[in-house]
């Protein structure tokens, strides 16, 4: 009896019931706007340039596997100083500073 009557119930409320409303959603559609955002100079990643000093000859330095001298350009930087260690770059109105990779390993050679 109760289970007519559950039954019962069930039918009368499932006339009277709406459907659900499912709404569209499309996975791909967000790929798309970041597929065809256009990218822009800002937007881009820039990569640092890496300076790597190898040697010290004198009055030449040795970086990234090139021989420069005070005043030629590294890259975008002018060599600016060679110190006993180390050397001083001049890159867009700042100093940056280039040493060798591990302290024991510099070979600094004099005439």
């Amino acid at each position: 009896m109760k289970k007519l009557l559950f039954i019962f119930v069930i039918s009368t409320l499932s006339l009277y019931a709406k459907p659900l409303a499912v709404p569209h959603y499309d996975p791909f559609g967000q790929t798309q706007k970041i597929l065809s955002k256009k990218i822009t100079p800002s937007t881009q990643v820039r990569r640092k340039k890496s300076y790597t000093l190898y040697a010290i000859y004198d009055d030449k330095v040795n970086i990234n596997g090139n021989f420069y001298t005070v005043g030629e350009r590294v890259g975008s930087c002018t060599l600016w100083k060679i110190l006993q260690e180390k050397v001083l770059l001049h890159c867009h109105k700042k100093i940056k500073t280039i040493e060798f990779i591990r302290k024991k390993s510099y070979k600094r050679v004099e005439k």
